[in-house]
């Protein structure tokens, strides 16, 4: 369960299409994921089609601050310095594959952060990026898992290898593929998303903690396409850390 949470799937941006409103104006009003999922089934096949936004949006990780609930939570009082790392995967419902940070292809070095309560890691220019620039269908969701790790660099690299792997297998990367060539969208295809959305966070939590490392804080972001992007760095609290994300 994510312990910072902005927003919801369930606010997914869908519309009827221009032909079924003529027939049943109604249906105007039905503009997210939760409303269209209350209709009968008799109004969902082929109906319905994700709302497009009409610019090109982008999401990276600016900075990343250990609190002091950091230690507490760990259990932990002696160590000066703490090996930070975070695992992201972002998408939309553009057909694109899930993208993932750090993914497999990486340097340790420049993952795994050195850090003290209380210090701020920014990252240079805009900030990690974790989802690329571009028109986005329905909505962007974001997961950020930030974890500790047990500072054996072979073993996380195998972790992350997994990860990757997990995700490129995934219902839901599946999922993304169908959705970008389907006529329509529908509630039951929804609930599969949000299924299988659900189910990869915790394979990927398994993973990371079968590694040794130790489970910090964990976003949930959803930011719905037919809502006014704001380009602005925006931060968020948990029990252990704030998260400064950019929108650009």
């Amino acid at each position: 369960m994510a312990l910072i949470k902005v927003g919801s799937i369930n606010n997914f941006a869908v519309s009827a299409k221009e032909p079924v409103i003529k027939k049943n104006p109604f249906l105007k009003g039905i503009r997210t994921f939760s409303a269209l999922n209350e209709l009968s089934r008799e109004f969902t096949p082929d109906l319905f089609e994700l709302i497009t936004s009409t610019d090109q949006r982008g999401v990276a990780i600016k900075s990343i601050k250990l609190t002091e609930g950091f230690e507490g939570f760990l259990q932990k009082y002696l160590n000066p310095t703490n090996e930070i790392y975070f695992v992201a995967w972002a998408w939309d419902l553009s057909g694109q594959p899930v993208n993932l940070y750090p993914g497999s292809n990486f340097n340790a070095q420049d993952v795994i952060i050195p850090m003290k309560v209380g210090n701020i890691r920014e990252f240079i220019g805009q900030g990690i990026n974790l989802f690329p620039k571009r028109r986005i269908k329905g909505g962007i969701a974001i997961r950020i898992q930030l974890w500790e790790s047990d500072q054996n660099v072979r073993n996380f690299g195998k972790a992350m290898t997994e990860t990757a792997d997990a995700i490129k297998k995934s219902d839901l990367n599946n999922l993304l593929t169908l959705i970008s060539t389907a006529t329509g969208v529908t509630g039951v295809t929804i609930n599969l998303i949000k299924e299988a959305s659900i189910e990869l966070a915790k394979v990927i939590g398994i993973i990371l903690q079968s590694n040794g490392d130790d489970y910090v804080d964990f976003f949930e972001g959803y930011y719905a396409s037919d809502k006014t992007w704001t380009i602005e760095d925006e931060s968020y609290e948990g029990n252990s850390s704030i998260l400064t994300l950019s929108k650009y």
